[in-house]
């Protein structure tokens, strides 16, 4: 089959049309049904299309790049990913629903991870010590009731919760804000190779397209769309994360935020969405109660830990901990005891996963 002869190929072209966007194009597939129809009827053919002006019908006669489009399908070709249209049995049903779905998607991987419950979770980019262990935390849940965790791979709490995902041998998508063959941010690499193995990567940009932030706010519809319900770990009064939130409640998806300390730059934001009723999480077990009529988790859990049965010098110690790190100089104050005792105590506690040792001999509880 020629490239001409390839259907993928008006796909491609309708969406190089400047101002024709992914709601235009279902408008205009709603009508023609195919990107092939709307070209054939292009630029007489909108009559009865008022949202359709004569402009935009010339625009999509004579501004469509086939040869750009082509360009795509010959990379395409070269490379391992796939394409999926709007039209076609591989592209993800829950995409389907919202109102601007991507007219395509590139993907890498096995799209098969988006047909479990799909939750997704994002924050900030430079998350706090306490938002990266609730990332974990939540993931590590959510992973053991069967459900597929999608982000947006960027750094911070993204690649936490799709590096927290696959270390338990759970599924993954993340979405890209750019051509999906250009992995970004770069350090990311290694997680990439990972990731594809145990989920899959998404993307509605060109390949060779290269991150632009006015690319982000798109990519979090798809975040969203995804997804039954957006959980926002952390996120400041201006965060990307909160875009995707909005997104979720704008196609009627849930939205989910841990709660942080009033004081926290990095949890006004979910604080504030909170108050005007996002359902505050502290385990998966909230959101598991949200999402009952949706779907059962497959694993049931317990909704909070038990507190450990420490004595001695072990519940001295685990009592002055909390989830805000705290250096050893101050632990042995507190617990008014010898530097070798107190090592010794926080190496037996964080043996038993009751504590975590941070970078510059800091400790906190673990969850």
């Amino acid at each position: 089959m020629s490239l001409n002869d390839d259907k993928r190929l008006a796909w491609l072209a309708l969406a190089t049309v400047p101002k024709v966007g992914p709601v235009t194009i279902r408008k205009l597939l709603g009508k023609f049904k195919s990107p092939d129809a709307v070209f054939d009827a292009a630029p007489s053919g909108f009559g009865d299309m008022p949202s359709i002006g004569s402009k935009l019908a010339s625009a999509i006669a004579k501004e469509a790049d086939f040869e750009k489009a082509e360009k795509q399908l010959e990379l395409l070709e070269k490379s391992p990913y796939k394409l999926a249209v709007l039209e076609s049995e591989d592209y993800p049903r829950a995409l389907k629903e919202i109102y601007d779905p991507p007219p395509f998607i590139y993907y890498d991987g096995d799209l098969s991870c988006l047909e479990r419950p799909c939750l997704a979770v994002v924050g900030p980019r430079s998350a706090s010590t306490y938002g990266r262990m609730m990332a974990e935390k939540l993931v590590r849940e959510l992973i053991e009731a069967g459900f597929t965790i999608v982000s947006g791979f960027a750094r911070g709490i993204d690649t936490i919760a799709h590096k927290t995902a696959i270390e338990k041998g759970g599924l993954t998508a993340a979405v890209f804000g750019c051509g999906i063959d250009t992995i970004y941010p770069p350090e990311n690499k290694t997680l990439y190779r990972s990731l594809v193995l145990n989920g899959c990567s998404i993307s509605e940009f060109f390949l060779k397209e290269k991150p632009d932030p006015r690319h982000f706010p798109r990519r979090n519809r798809i975040i969203s769309g995804l997804s039954l319900g957006v959980l926002v770990v952390e996120a400041g009064e201006k965060s990307g994360a909160l875009l995707t939130a909005q997104h979720a409640l704008d196609q009627g998806r849930e939205v989910f935020a841990v709660p942080g300390n009033i004081n926290s730059r990095t949890s006004r934001g979910t604080n504030r969405i909170i108050r005007e009723g996002a359902k505050l999480v502290t385990s998966a077990v909230d959101i598991f109660e949200e999402l009952k009529f949706l779907v059962p988790p497959s694993m049931p859990l317990q909704e909070n830990r038990l507190a450990p049965k420490l004595e001695g010098v072990q519940k001295k110690i685990y009592d002055i901990l909390s989830n805000q790190p705290i250096q050893l100089d101050k632990i042995v104050k507190q617990a008014d005891m010898p530097v070798a005792t107190a090592l010794d105590t926080l190496l037996e506690l964080e043996l038993n996963g009751l504590v975590r040792q941070l970078s510059g001999k800091m400790f906190v509880k673990q969850f």
